[in-house]
């Protein structure tokens, strides 16, 4: 089977970082200079402060109103460095932040994904002519997945998946790294799989992260299995038309997938075969994580994840103020004040430097 390329990946290019960075209105910048000690700061909160009178929450203004669940795994861990990375900073101020590359435990980690990838699917180019046929390339690929599961396929990879969780408005698009199913029971597992460079399992802070993005990937899994996405939520989230036209190849493409072989030449019909055959699996019902040394390729460990409710909706609705506007951007606490030591802003994050002087009143005072 053939997965065909996706032109909206989950990955920001410079070009796209530039351009944020160029958006931004220097003059709300807000630039702290200690000159004693050299240091440069520049403050998270005016890097999200509304351009003109529009009155943009963080959603609309850094994200164009939709999220990737990447985000929010970048936001659990520091929600500082995710604001630097998504504004641009670095852009503005190349001469403290040098160019961020790709490190190489990044580069392996994503060389060993498509290596599996390619163990079951092929990966094929085709040719868009509008947003439309873009996000047709979405569909087509979940409804790949699913018609190799009801076929009794026993794994799929790379599996794209979007909704709006919790009933709420804010609408996010992820990439699952695979499904099992039991052909027998139809019974259906979510396998999340990360790479290592040392030997260990990951620490608690990362372990949060992970649970997190997983239990959101099974929540919009299970709300399209359910029916509870509409196709008018697609539309007005990404100012899609349902009846425009596909280009010829997305249409010889999308009619494999209707039912009775009709000619599918719209979106419409497309989520609606979507909806349809996606309600014949059944919810996801275990998750779990595979932790693999990248040197040697050999697995780690393995963590079951239980389904805590309570808890991913907790941290969502704490996650969702901030995109929403409701709380100013938090930095992390003084116990993961080792997260600073791998960050690449830590020359200008703010937090950071708020938290130092925190730290030494609360010792001048302790040592009175």
């Amino acid at each position: 089977m053939a997965e065909f390329e996706d032109q909206w990946g989950d990955e920001i290019s410079d070009d796209v970082l530039i351009l944020a960075a160029t958006e931004i209105d220097r003059e709300k910048i807000k630039i702290n200079e200690n000159h004693e000690g050299g240091v440069l700061t520049i403050s998270c909160s005016s890097l999200l402060e509304k351009r003109s009178s529009k009155g943009q929450n963080p959603l609309e203004r850094i994200r164009g109103g939709y999220l990737w669940v990447s985000d929010l795994i970048s936001q659990s861990w520091c929600e500082h460095q995710m604001i630097y990375k998504l504004t641009g900073v670095a852009f503005l101020v190349p001469q403290i932040i040098p160019p961020i590359e790709e490190s190489k435990i990044v580069t392996a980690g994503s060389n060993l994904h498509l290596a599996r990838e390619l163990e079951v699917h092929d990966v094929v180019k085709i040719k868009t002519t509008s947003d439309e046929d873009i996000f047709a390339v979405k569909v087509l690929n979940l409804l790949t997945s699913i018609d190799q599961l009801l076929q009794g396929a026993k794994v799929c990879r790379e599996v794209p998946i979007f909704g709006a969780p919790f009933g709420k408005d804010v609408f996010f698009m992820g990439i699952i790294d695979e499904l099992r199913c039991d052909p027998e029971t139809m019974e259906i597992e979510l396998l999340e799989f990360k790479t290592r460079n040392d030997c260990r399992m990951p620490s608690k802070s990362q372990k949060h992260s992970h649970h997190l993005q997983v239990l959101l990937y099974k929540e919009l899994f299970n709300d399209i299995v359910k029916g509870n996405l509409m196709k008018e939520v697609i539309a007005q989230n990404f100012r899609l038309d349902l009846e425009k036209e596909f280009g010829e190849e997305i249409m010889k493409l999308a009619t494999k997938h209707i039912i009775g072989n009709k000619e599918c030449g719209n979106l419409d019909l497309l989520l609606e075969s979507l909806f349809t055959k996606s309600q014949c699996l059944t919810c996801i019902n275990s998750v779990l994580i595979e932790y693999c040394h990248q040197a040697n390729q050999t697995t780690i460990g393995f963590d079951q994840v239980e389904n805590d409710e309570q808890w991913i909706k907790k941290q969502y609705d704490y996650y969702m103020d901030f995109w929403l506007g409701r709380r100013e951007p938090s930095g992390v606490d003084i116990e993961e004040a080792w997260k600073c030591q791998r960050c690449d802003f830590s020359e200008i994050c703010d937090w950071r430097e708020q938290k130092a002087k925190l730290c030494g009143k609360n010792n001048q005072i302790n040592d009175k």
